[in-house]
């Protein structure tokens, strides 16, 4: 097995933030495309915006608590916000500006379907609830930005550390120096938050959902497509490369990994979630098991990935 300094705290803080980033951007999407509007009551916006914050809190907390410095002497956190030419320094600032964003857009989402919250912000806040779309316009469109910043990231931190463990730092394509994993990450949290706030929250909530919004599996459809090509690069270049690149690639695809990978990532997360939006464009609906399964599956592989990309990492001087 590859190397273990970073376990499953790390690969589960990379999952929430590109889950909850990718939440955030459908939300967004939903708001700024106008889709929110089409009828009364918007389970997609309303679970992206409001689970963004919680779950990138979360993820950075175990990010902190996997440091050694963040739990024992957590006042250092501070001197990481002024390292400027550190990675870490980076996301500390991505993440101080996006997680108080996306609690906002929660509130912001909650106080149009929450009565009570509704009711409390119009007796002390009027013109809060009088302007709350344009609030809403305005958050979701430069939350989003900050939203991609923190999918990115996660794959930068990571490919940051590659010198050291190459599978990390693997480049597109060998004259294409620009490493894979935030690429990958970026496609996978948009996916897993389609896969969460769409597939699941509002399939639940909504079965009539998915007849409403059938591009959504086209949409389902090319991200997949996407994301077999990315996981197919990181590991063709991973080979070539040779040396530890290539037995990390090997653990994966036919190592001790490989039943994660094959199963937990490409038949739960990509080929079954494919086959299901296929039948649904050619039947032309969903059933409830369907939507929900496919949303589930790709939440699950999302995590696989990341602990797979973690612990499959062998440094290059083994």
């Amino acid at each position: 097995m590859g190397q273990t300094a970073w376990g499953w705290l790390i690969a589960i803080y990379l999952f929430l933030g590109g889950l909850g980033a990718g939440s955030f951007l459908m939300a967004a999407f939903f708001e700024l495309s106008g889709w929110r509007y089409r009828s009364n009551f918007c389970p997609v916006a309303l679970v992206g915006a409001t689970v963004s914050g919680p779950l990138v809190a979360l993820g950075s907390a175990l990010l902190i608590f996997d440091l050694g410095a963040g739990r024992m002497q957590p006042w250092r956190i501070f001197y990481m916000f002024t390292h400027f030419s550190s990675v870490m320094t980076w996301g500390i600032w991505i993440l101080t500006i996006f997680i108080p964003l996306a609690l906002v857009y929660g509130f912001l989402e909650l106080m149009e379907s929450e009565a009570f919250l509704k009711g409390f912000v119009s007796a002390r806040a009027p013109w809060l609830l009088r302007n709350a779309r344009t609030y809403r316009r305005w958050v979701a469109a430069v939350g989003g930005v900050f939203a991609v910043a923190t999918a990115v990231y996660t794959g930068v931190l990571i490919s940051d550390v590659g010198p050291a463990i190459p599978l990390w730092s693997q480049p597109v394509l060998p004259f294409v120096r620009i490493p894979m994993l935030p690429i990958l990450f970026l496609i996978s949290a948009v996916s897993t938050g389609m896969g969460l706030t769409f597939d699941i929250s509002a399939t639940i909530a909504d079965p009539e959902i998915q007849r409403r919004f059938r591009i959504m599996d086209l949409s389902h459809i090319f991200l997949i497509g996407l994301e077999n090509i990315a996981i197919g690069l990181l590991f063709i270049s991973a080979l070539s490369a040779g040396g530890a690149a290539a037995e990390s690639a090997k653990l994966v695809l036919y190592g001790p990994l490989a039943v994660v990978f094959w199963i937990g990532v490409v038949l739960v997360g990509l080929v079954f979630p494919f086959v299901v939006h296929a039948y649904a464009i050619g039947r032309g609906q969903h059933s409830l098991t369907s939507g929900v399964g496919s949303g589930v599956g790709i939440v699950i592989a999302g995590l696989l990935l990341r602990y797979m990309i973690v612990y499959a990492g062998i440094p290059a001087a083994l």
